[in-house]
């Protein structure tokens, strides 16, 4: 019984013995994996691929690798891209004014008439009879009242009917004028040169008053008005160019001029209206086209833009990473406006300054760098 004992106390130290063991080994290989940790930098080899950039330099360690760009200064433009509606210079649906039947047409679809130029007659027999006859009692009503002035001279006409017989002459021309112009309106002539649109009707058919019979268009110079954010009002005024583009012509865009801003702000969209005016002479555009309108309203020169990938941003401030005698040099920067890919550099570089714009994460300030790709611009 009492060897029973022994041997059971026997193997429970035994246990307890491995265990203290093992816990010494965990703790002494613990113990040096700290130490070695704490003063990885300083040991042979490894310590290389640990020390700080600067300390690697120092120690003649391997330079990290980047990508960089040459900054150049240029225009940076500020503009807006807005869609327009193209109109006439000047437009009008071609009527008459009085119910009559058509005579005589001389519209030519697509043909280009000139002001003055003789559209559309009216059938005006009745009316021409009447004005010829008002010309033939202005022609009687004279010849009476020369005689009658010759006899007053001569004292045997009174005064009252010779002014009687001046008040008939009047009369009659005034009657004149009223046929003459009523014929004036079986003749429909163009109001301005300009192009001809499609026909409306035809000889022999009776119009009524406003009745359209073809329509003219002056589009040697087309208006191009597009809205615009009110943001940008005080930066507007007459003279700027914009430039126009078509799905019709997408690779050929057309130069325009503003010419009119409207007096009234949108209160619904907050917009105001531009108008600019774009020469036609090639007749490329139609009225009611819609185009893709560009307006420069701001130009700087001699702007610097960096990559945006080259900024970093911390605590609120910029910096960016410039490359001077092969070391990484932290630049604080002044951030302008910015552009798809682009940032404008007000403060902090200049043009012909190299920056780090691929591997920024790994470079610290006064590290070695080596540049693995061709510099090109940034700007």
């Amino acid at each position: 019984m009492q060897h029973i004992i022994v041997a059971r106390c026997g193997k429970g130290a035994a246990r307890h013995v491995r265990t203290l063991i093992q816990i010494i080994i965990v703790a002494l290989i613990a113990a040096g994996g700290y130490f070695g940790w704490q003063n990885r930098t300083d040991l042979p080899v490894v310590g290389e691929l640990f020390a700080p950039p600067a300390k690697q330099q120092r120690r003649g360690g391997f330079a990290t690798p980047v990508d960089a760009v040459v900054l150049e200064s240029g225009v940076l433009t500020d503009s807006i891209r807005v869609v327009g509606t193209a109109r006439s210079n000047q437009s009008v649906t071609v009527t008459g004014e009085i119910a009559a039947r058509i005579a005589e047409m001389r519209i030519e679809e697509g043909a280009l008439v000139q002001r003055g130029d003789v559209l559309v007659r009216f059938a005006n027999a009745e009316i021409a009879a009447n004005l010829e006859g008002a010309r033939s009692s202005v022609k009687l009503a004279k010849q009476v009242f020369g005689r009658a002035e010759a006899t007053r001279r001569k004292g045997l006409t009174t005064e009252a009917r010779t002014e009687e017989l001046a008040q008939a002459v009047a009369t009659a021309e005034a009657e004149v004028r009223q046929l003459e112009a009523r014929i004036g309106k079986f003749t429909l002539r163009a109001p301005f040169d300009g192009r001809l649109g499609l026909k409306q009707a035809s000889v022999g058919a009776l119009v009524q008053p406003g009745d359209p019979i073809v329509t003219l268009d002056d589009i040697s110079v087309i208006k191009l008005d597009f809205d615009v954010p009110e943001t940008a009002l005080g930066a507007l005024h007459p003279g700027q160019t914009v430039l126009a583009r078509s799905s019709a012509y997408p690779d050929s865009p057309i130069e325009g001029v503003v010419s009119t801003i409207d007096t009234r702000v949108d209160p619904d969209t907050r917009s105001v209206t531009v108008r600019a005016e774009i020469d036609n002479s090639e007749g490329l555009l139609r009225p009611g086209m819609f185009l893709t309108v560009e307006l420069v309203y701001g130009r700087t020169e001699n702007a610097l833009l960096a990559p945006e990938e080259s900024v970093l941003v911390v605590d609120g401030g910029a910096f960016v990473f410039a490359i001077e005698d092969g070391k990484a040099v932290r630049s604080p920067v002044k951030l302008g406006r910015r552009r798809p890919g682009k940032v404008e550099i007000l403060e902090g570089l200049s043009a012909g300054q190299t920056v780090v714009t691929a591997g920024v994460q790994k470079v610290r300030p006064g590290a070695e760098v080596k540049i693995r790709n061709a510099p090109g611009t940034g700007s």
